[in-house]
Protein backbone atom coordinates (compact mmCIF):
# COMPACT_ATOMS: atom_id res chain seq x y z
CA UNK A 1 0.00 0.00 0.00
CA UNK A 2 2.78 2.43 0.91
CA UNK A 3 4.42 2.04 -2.49
CA UNK A 4 1.15 2.37 -4.40
CA UNK A 5 -0.04 5.59 -2.72
CA UNK A 6 2.80 7.84 -3.97
CA UNK A 7 2.22 6.50 -7.48
CA UNK A 8 -1.49 7.29 -7.24
CA UNK A 9 -0.75 10.80 -5.97
CA UNK A 10 1.79 11.34 -8.71
CA UNK A 11 -0.69 10.24 -11.38
CA UNK A 12 -3.40 12.45 -9.90
CA UNK A 13 -0.99 15.39 -9.85
CA UNK A 14 0.04 14.77 -13.46
CA UNK A 15 -3.60 14.53 -14.50
CA UNK A 16 -4.41 17.80 -12.74
CA UNK A 17 -1.47 19.56 -14.40
CA UNK A 18 -2.57 18.16 -17.78
CA UNK A 19 -6.13 19.44 -17.26
CA UNK A 20 -4.88 22.87 -16.24
CA UNK A 21 -2.71 22.99 -19.33
CA UNK A 22 -5.65 22.04 -21.53
CA UNK A 23 -7.78 24.81 -20.01
CA UNK A 24 -5.02 27.36 -20.51
CA UNK A 25 -4.52 26.22 -24.10
CA UNK A 26 -8.20 26.82 -24.81
CA UNK A 27 -7.71 30.57 -24.56
CA UNK A 28 -4.98 32.75 -26.03
CA UNK A 29 -4.00 35.38 -23.46
CA UNK A 30 -2.56 37.77 -26.07
CA UNK A 31 -5.72 37.65 -28.16
CA UNK A 32 -7.94 37.93 -25.08
CA UNK A 33 -6.03 41.01 -23.93
CA UNK A 34 -7.28 42.87 -27.03
CA UNK A 35 -10.93 42.39 -26.06
CA UNK A 36 -13.04 45.24 -24.69
CA UNK A 37 -13.04 45.18 -20.90
CA UNK A 38 -16.81 44.66 -20.77
CA UNK A 39 -16.56 41.49 -22.88
CA UNK A 40 -13.69 40.08 -20.79
CA UNK A 41 -15.66 40.74 -17.63
CA UNK A 42 -18.82 39.14 -19.03
CA UNK A 43 -16.84 36.06 -20.05
CA UNK A 44 -18.98 35.42 -23.12
CA UNK A 45 -19.69 36.47 -26.68
CA UNK A 46 -23.32 36.92 -27.70
CA UNK A 47 -23.78 35.81 -31.32
CA UNK A 48 -26.97 36.56 -33.21
CA UNK A 49 -28.08 34.04 -35.85
CA UNK A 50 -31.15 33.43 -37.99
CA UNK A 51 -32.20 29.78 -38.35
CA UNK A 52 -32.36 27.77 -40.41
CA UNK A 53 -29.87 27.72 -43.25
CA UNK A 54 -27.91 24.48 -43.49
CA UNK A 55 -25.00 23.95 -43.68
CA UNK A 56 -24.33 27.34 -42.04
CA UNK A 57 -26.69 27.26 -39.03
CA UNK A 58 -29.43 24.77 -38.29
CA UNK A 59 -30.72 22.14 -35.88
CA UNK A 60 -32.02 18.66 -36.55
CA UNK A 61 -35.73 17.91 -36.32
CA UNK A 62 -36.77 17.49 -32.71
CA UNK A 63 -33.49 18.89 -31.38
CA UNK A 64 -32.47 22.30 -30.07
CA UNK A 65 -28.75 21.63 -30.55
CA UNK A 66 -27.26 24.20 -32.92
CA UNK A 67 -25.09 22.91 -35.76
CA UNK A 68 -23.38 24.30 -38.83
CA UNK A 69 -20.27 26.03 -40.10
CA UNK A 70 -21.13 29.40 -38.52
CA UNK A 71 -21.92 27.77 -35.18
CA UNK A 72 -18.66 25.84 -35.08
CA UNK A 73 -16.62 28.85 -36.17
CA UNK A 74 -18.29 31.07 -33.54
CA UNK A 75 -17.50 28.51 -30.85
CA UNK A 76 -13.89 28.30 -32.02
CA UNK A 77 -13.53 32.10 -31.89
CA UNK A 78 -14.99 32.29 -28.41
CA UNK A 79 -12.90 29.39 -27.14
CA UNK A 80 -9.67 30.89 -28.50
CA UNK A 81 -10.52 34.10 -26.65
CA UNK A 82 -11.25 32.22 -23.43
CA UNK A 83 -14.96 33.04 -23.64
CA UNK A 84 -18.25 31.16 -23.85
CA UNK A 85 -20.30 31.41 -27.05
CA UNK A 86 -24.00 32.17 -26.59
CA UNK A 87 -26.49 32.32 -29.43
CA UNK A 88 -29.70 34.29 -29.97
CA UNK A 89 -31.95 33.30 -32.86
CA UNK A 90 -33.99 36.09 -34.50
CA UNK A 91 -35.86 36.64 -37.75
CA UNK A 92 -33.53 37.86 -40.51
CA UNK A 93 -34.82 41.48 -40.57
CA UNK A 94 -34.00 41.78 -36.85
CA UNK A 95 -30.30 40.96 -37.23
CA UNK A 96 -29.08 44.54 -37.62
CA UNK A 97 -31.30 46.03 -34.87
CA UNK A 98 -30.16 43.27 -32.51
CA UNK A 99 -26.52 44.36 -32.82
CA UNK A 100 -26.78 48.13 -33.22
CA UNK A 101 -28.92 48.37 -30.08
CA UNK A 102 -26.38 46.35 -28.08
CA UNK A 103 -28.60 43.35 -27.41
CA UNK A 104 -25.97 41.17 -29.07
CA UNK A 105 -22.25 41.50 -29.82
CA UNK A 106 -21.89 39.86 -33.21
CA UNK A 107 -23.88 38.67 -36.23
CA UNK A 108 -22.62 35.39 -37.71
CA UNK A 109 -25.29 33.86 -39.91
CA UNK A 110 -24.52 33.71 -43.65
CA UNK A 111 -24.93 37.51 -43.65
CA UNK A 112 -23.68 39.25 -46.78
CA UNK A 113 -21.20 42.12 -46.55
CA UNK A 114 -22.93 44.87 -48.56
CA UNK A 115 -21.93 48.51 -48.95
CA UNK A 116 -25.35 49.76 -47.81
CA UNK A 117 -25.07 47.67 -44.63
CA UNK A 118 -21.64 49.17 -43.91
CA UNK A 119 -23.35 52.43 -42.91
CA UNK A 120 -24.49 50.69 -39.71
CA UNK A 121 -22.08 47.76 -39.39
CA UNK A 122 -18.47 46.72 -39.82
CA UNK A 123 -17.84 43.35 -41.44
CA UNK A 124 -15.04 40.83 -41.36
CA UNK A 125 -15.35 38.87 -44.61
CA UNK A 126 -14.81 35.17 -43.87
CA UNK A 127 -16.64 33.07 -46.48
CA UNK A 128 -17.10 33.11 -50.27
CA UNK A 129 -20.57 32.55 -51.67
CA UNK A 130 -22.73 33.18 -54.72
CA UNK A 131 -26.40 33.17 -55.65
CA UNK A 132 -28.14 30.34 -57.48
CA UNK A 133 -31.68 29.59 -58.55
CA UNK A 134 -32.88 26.08 -57.87
CA UNK A 135 -36.04 24.01 -58.04
CA UNK A 136 -37.38 20.50 -57.58
CA UNK A 137 -36.49 18.08 -60.37
CA UNK A 138 -40.08 17.88 -61.62
CA UNK A 139 -39.49 21.37 -63.10
CA UNK A 140 -36.24 20.38 -64.83
CA UNK A 141 -37.79 19.88 -68.26
CA UNK A 142 -39.44 23.31 -68.38
CA UNK A 143 -36.91 25.41 -66.42
CA UNK A 144 -33.31 24.96 -67.59
CA UNK A 145 -31.92 28.50 -67.54
CA UNK A 146 -32.59 31.78 -65.74
CA UNK A 147 -34.55 33.00 -68.80
CA UNK A 148 -37.00 30.13 -68.32
CA UNK A 149 -38.00 31.74 -65.02
CA UNK A 150 -39.61 34.67 -66.83
CA UNK A 151 -43.32 34.65 -66.04
CA UNK A 152 -42.69 32.36 -63.06
CA UNK A 153 -42.78 32.92 -59.28
CA UNK A 154 -39.63 32.65 -57.17
CA UNK A 155 -39.66 32.37 -53.36
CA UNK A 156 -36.83 34.28 -51.65
CA UNK A 157 -35.81 34.71 -48.00
CA UNK A 158 -37.36 37.83 -46.46
CA UNK A 159 -35.13 40.91 -46.29
CA UNK A 160 -32.05 39.26 -47.84
CA UNK A 161 -29.83 40.51 -50.65
CA UNK A 162 -31.24 37.65 -52.76
CA UNK A 163 -34.48 39.60 -53.15
CA UNK A 164 -32.84 42.50 -54.98
CA UNK A 165 -30.61 40.16 -56.99
CA UNK A 166 -33.55 38.10 -58.26
CA UNK A 167 -35.62 41.19 -59.06
CA UNK A 168 -32.78 42.94 -60.93
CA UNK A 169 -31.83 39.83 -62.88
CA UNK A 170 -35.46 39.37 -63.88
CA UNK A 171 -35.62 42.95 -65.20
CA UNK A 172 -32.46 42.41 -67.23
CA UNK A 173 -33.50 39.17 -68.97
CA UNK A 174 -37.31 39.12 -69.06
CA UNK A 175 -39.80 40.99 -71.25
CA UNK A 176 -41.92 43.54 -69.41
CA UNK A 177 -45.05 41.42 -69.71
CA UNK A 178 -43.34 38.28 -68.30
CA UNK A 179 -41.38 39.38 -65.21
CA UNK A 180 -40.01 37.11 -62.53
CA UNK A 181 -42.40 37.51 -59.59
CA UNK A 182 -40.46 37.50 -56.33
CA UNK A 183 -42.29 36.61 -53.13
CA UNK A 184 -40.56 37.04 -49.77
CA UNK A 185 -40.91 34.15 -47.30
CA UNK A 186 -38.71 33.62 -44.21
CA UNK A 187 -37.20 30.14 -44.41
CA UNK A 188 -35.83 27.63 -46.89
CA UNK A 189 -38.24 24.97 -45.67
CA UNK A 190 -41.14 27.27 -46.53
CA UNK A 191 -39.64 27.99 -49.97
CA UNK A 192 -39.52 24.28 -50.73
CA UNK A 193 -43.12 23.90 -49.54
CA UNK A 194 -44.17 26.72 -51.88
CA UNK A 195 -42.49 24.93 -54.80
CA UNK A 196 -44.02 21.56 -53.93
CA UNK A 197 -47.48 23.11 -53.59
CA UNK A 198 -47.16 24.94 -56.93
CA UNK A 199 -47.28 28.47 -55.46
CA UNK A 200 -43.69 29.06 -56.65
CA UNK A 201 -41.63 27.39 -59.34
CA UNK A 202 -38.15 28.11 -57.95
CA UNK A 203 -36.17 29.70 -55.15
CA UNK A 204 -32.82 31.40 -54.58
CA UNK A 205 -30.12 30.16 -52.26
CA UNK A 206 -26.40 30.51 -51.65
CA UNK A 207 -24.30 27.94 -53.47
CA UNK A 208 -23.30 26.30 -50.18
CA UNK A 209 -26.95 25.88 -49.23
CA UNK A 210 -27.83 24.21 -52.51
CA UNK A 211 -24.88 21.83 -52.30
CA UNK A 212 -26.00 20.83 -48.84
CA UNK A 213 -29.64 20.44 -49.90
CA UNK A 214 -28.68 18.20 -52.81
CA UNK A 215 -26.45 16.18 -50.49
CA UNK A 216 -29.22 15.71 -47.94
CA UNK A 217 -31.94 14.92 -50.51
CA UNK A 218 -30.20 13.31 -53.51
CA UNK A 219 -31.99 13.51 -56.83
CA UNK A 220 -34.73 15.87 -55.66
CA UNK A 221 -33.32 19.32 -56.52
CA UNK A 222 -31.19 20.90 -59.24
CA UNK A 223 -29.37 24.15 -60.00
CA UNK A 224 -30.82 26.54 -62.58
CA UNK A 225 -28.19 28.40 -64.62
CA UNK A 226 -24.84 29.64 -63.34
CA UNK A 227 -23.66 30.94 -59.97
CA UNK A 228 -24.18 34.69 -59.91
CA UNK A 229 -23.10 37.70 -57.88
CA UNK A 230 -20.10 36.06 -56.20
CA UNK A 231 -19.63 37.80 -52.86
CA UNK A 232 -18.67 37.23 -49.22
CA UNK A 233 -20.44 36.58 -45.98
CA UNK A 234 -19.25 38.78 -43.14
CA UNK A 235 -19.14 38.57 -39.38
CA UNK A 236 -20.81 41.86 -38.43
CA UNK A 237 -20.35 44.33 -35.57
CA UNK A 238 -21.88 47.66 -34.57
CA UNK A 239 -19.75 50.58 -35.80
CA UNK A 240 -18.94 51.53 -32.22
CA UNK A 241 -17.52 48.08 -31.52
CA UNK A 242 -14.24 48.35 -33.43
CA UNK A 243 -12.18 46.99 -30.54
CA UNK A 244 -14.12 43.73 -30.53
CA UNK A 245 -14.02 43.57 -34.34
CA UNK A 246 -10.22 43.80 -34.35
CA UNK A 247 -9.89 41.16 -31.61
CA UNK A 248 -12.08 38.76 -33.58
CA UNK A 249 -10.15 39.40 -36.79
CA UNK A 250 -6.87 38.59 -35.05
CA UNK A 251 -8.48 35.43 -33.69
CA UNK A 252 -9.59 34.39 -37.17
CA UNK A 253 -6.02 34.86 -38.41
CA UNK A 254 -4.83 32.57 -35.61
CA UNK A 255 -7.48 29.96 -36.43
CA UNK A 256 -6.43 30.02 -40.08
CA UNK A 257 -2.74 29.77 -39.24
CA UNK A 258 -3.14 26.64 -37.11
CA UNK A 259 -5.56 24.91 -39.51
CA UNK A 260 -8.72 25.19 -37.41
CA UNK A 261 -10.52 27.32 -40.01
CA UNK A 262 -9.76 24.78 -42.76
CA UNK A 263 -10.86 21.90 -40.55
CA UNK A 264 -14.26 23.50 -39.92
CA UNK A 265 -14.72 24.17 -43.65
CA UNK A 266 -13.86 20.55 -44.46
CA UNK A 267 -16.28 19.30 -41.80
CA UNK A 268 -19.16 20.68 -43.87
CA UNK A 269 -17.74 20.09 -47.36
CA UNK A 270 -17.14 23.82 -47.88
CA UNK A 271 -13.43 23.92 -48.68
CA UNK A 272 -13.99 25.95 -51.87
CA UNK A 273 -15.69 28.69 -49.85
CA UNK A 274 -12.60 29.43 -47.75
CA UNK A 275 -10.76 32.71 -48.21
CA UNK A 276 -7.11 33.74 -48.06
CA UNK A 277 -7.52 37.01 -46.15
CA UNK A 278 -10.08 38.20 -43.62
CA UNK A 279 -10.79 41.70 -44.97
CA UNK A 280 -12.72 44.39 -43.11
CA UNK A 281 -15.60 45.82 -45.15
CA UNK A 282 -14.29 44.23 -48.35
CA UNK A 283 -17.55 44.63 -50.31
CA UNK A 284 -17.59 47.36 -52.95
CA UNK A 285 -21.24 47.02 -53.98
Amino acid sequence: MKTILPMVLALASATFISLVGAVQAAGDEKLAAALPEAVRTAGKLNFTISLAYPPMEYNDAGSTELKGFDIDLAKAIAERLGLTAEFQNVEFPQLIPQVVTGRSDIIITAFSDKVERQTQLDFIDYFKTGNVFYSSVDHQAEIKTEADLCGKTVAVATGTSWVTWAEELGKSICPADKPITVIQIPTQAEHIMQIRQGRAQASVIGLEGLLDLMKQEPGKFYQIGEVGDVSHYGIAFAKANGELRDAVRATLDALKADGTYAQILDRYGLKEAGIDEFKINGATK
